[in-house]
């Protein structure tokens, strides 16, 4: 067996942030659950299988506390490095396997662990030894988030990835390089369907998550499908194993994911309603939903939080837009469709919570406001917990100056891969604790502000002396606009509505 044991390496993993993986939204995953979160202010945090490194950068910037990691594709550890000498935070990355991690002398006990992806690639002598490691090194009342492929909303592909991995291992794939390989499995696998196949034509979800391959990057698919391993489980089977490391099911980390509302009929909620076992509902609302995704948090010994010390608790937290609130949608994606979010409702809350250059605020202060007059405060709640689920709106803190500087440093580097990327589209923040999308264009507005550009003209110009000098234009409609006049009108727009509506936020934030 070589290095990798199995898990695909041909090619780097996507470099995407995993904002539930934040501690202040993992803290947030426990309040919504009933369950106190006793997180220090400076919590020790491992990732296990950090990828790119990205969300583990963001964290250890965006937070106080120590930071540790590893991920054993040493290309992918090497570029998280460069990201934490950037920051000048005291990051402890590596790029052991699990089992030499695990063996380590040095490593302390931690208040959270954190999974993305790694449970279902990873083979079984690897999950024994990370619940060897959860067990060991995991403090009493701390906290595990792992997410990973679910079933049932998995069952269909099972086929799809055997043909993949077939067609890699015998279908002259391997001469091919990485990014031929899956380009064949892909096509290997259409073919099957175009030629007569009776699973398809009765598995039509499977049809469609072929379809939706072909719009995948090659880097994901590889990671996805074609390593040695692929491990399937429903929630119930995950608690299960997590029981063996004396973790107890908290509920997802996609706040989302508990409103029922959103994703349920009428039946479907009343059924629910009336099964008792969390893990037997939950199990049941997976199926209901069709869940393919799971992301869930554990937690080392159970503090139940209810009645008037969750609502104290929901009162001492303070919440932060993320997202202008203009831009903010009036519906949100649900399992069923569309959901709307009434404007009578939320709008009042998003109104106040954008009030005063976009300051955070309490669940006091916003009902203080007559705009909120009449509104009850479990209504509130669930709009914010709505909105925090959507992306829209954090939890917020009070970032210590060291924060702030480690936060701007991190931002000032990621802005400056623009110049020759677009893999980073997150930018960390000290008063959420964690990542804020930020579009490429934004990136290089914010560069050009940091190099003594100041009004939109500037802005717009600096924009395009730099796409002009890759052989760039601006796409409209899928089509190169290719007049230098166009493309500074365009851009001009796009840096007074970045100067005017989303500098003042990510001000407030203070992403810049």
């Amino acid at each position: 067996m070589n290095w990798s044991y199995g898990y695909y390496t041909e090619l780097n993993y996507t470099h995407g942030y995993y904002r539930q993986m934040a501690p202040a939204l993992l803290r947030m995953a426990c309040l919504c659950g009933g369950i106190e979160a006793q997180l220090r202010d400076q919590p020790v945090y491992l990732e296990l299988g950090f990828g790119q490194g990205l969300s583990v950068n963001i964290h250890a910037a965006a937070n106080g506390g120590q930071f540790w990691g590893t991920d054993f594709n040493p290309g992918q550890a090497a570029y998280a490095r460069e990201l934490a000498e950037a920051s000048g935070v005291d990051l402890h990355l590596f790029d052991d396997s699990f089992e030499e991690f695990a063996a380590r002398t040095d490593l302390p006990d931690f208040d959270i662990i954190a999974l993305h992806g790694i449970w279902s690639w990873v083979s079984e002598a690897n999950r024994k030894t990370i619940l060897d490691l959860i067990r060991r090194k995991l403090r009493v009342s701390g906290l595990v988030y792992v997410s990973y492929n679910c079933l049932p909303g998995w069952a269909p592909a099972i086929p799809v990835r055997q043909l993949m991995t077939l067609y890699g291992d015998y279908g002259g794939g391997q001469m091919a390089g990485p990014e031929g390989t899956i380009e064949g499995a892909i096509k290997f696998s259409a073919d099957v369907l175009k030629n007569g196949s009776v699973y398809f034509r009765e598995n039509p979800s499977a049809a469609h998550q072929l379809e939706r391959l072909s719009k995948q990057s090659a880097n994901y698919i590889g990671h996805e499908y074609l390593g040695a391993d692929w491990h399937l489980v429903h929630v119930s089977d995950m608690a299960r194993s997590l029981e063996e490391a004396k973790l107890s099911f908290v509920g997802p980390a996609r706040l989302l994911d508990r409103i029922d509302g959103m994703h349920l009929t009428e039946d479907g909620r009343k059924f629910l309603g009336g099964i008792g076992h969390p893990l037997l509902r939950e199990t049941v609302r997976d199926y209901l939903v069709n869940q393919r995704f799971r992301c869930d948090v554990f937690v080392k010994g159970a503090i139940p939080l209810a009645g008037a010390k969750q609502r104290e608790a929901w009162r001492a937290q303070p919440f932060v837009l993320t997202v202008c609130h203009e831009d903010i949608p009036k519906t949100i994606a649900g399992a069923l469709g569309e959901v709307e979010l009434p404007e009578k409702i939320y709008d009042p809350v998003i109104d106040v919570l954008s009030e005063h250059c976009y300051r955070p605020k309490r669940i006091d202060e916003l009902m203080a406001s007559p705009k909120l007059a009449g509104m009850k405060v479990n209504i509130v709640i669930e709009v914010l917990m709505v909105l925090t689920g959507a992306g829209f709106v954090s939890p917020a803190q009070t970032p210590s100056e060291k924060t702030i500087e480690s936060c701007h440093a991190l931002n000032r580097h990621i802005c400056g891969q623009a110049l020759t990327s677009t893999d980073l589209s997150y930018l960390a923040s000290p008063i959420t604790g964690g990542g804020i999308f930020i579009p490429h264009i934004c990136q290089l507005f914010i560069l050009a502000m940091d190099r003594g550009r100041t009004s939109a003209a500037e802005l717009a110009t600096f924009v395009w002396d730099f796409l002009d000098g890759v052989g760039e234009r601006l796409l409209r409609e899928g089509t190169r606009v290719e007049s230098r006049e166009e493309n500074i009108k365009e851009f001009s727009r796009l840096a007074n509505r970045f100067l005017t509506r989303t500098r003042p936020m990510l001000q407030a934030l203070k992403v810049v």
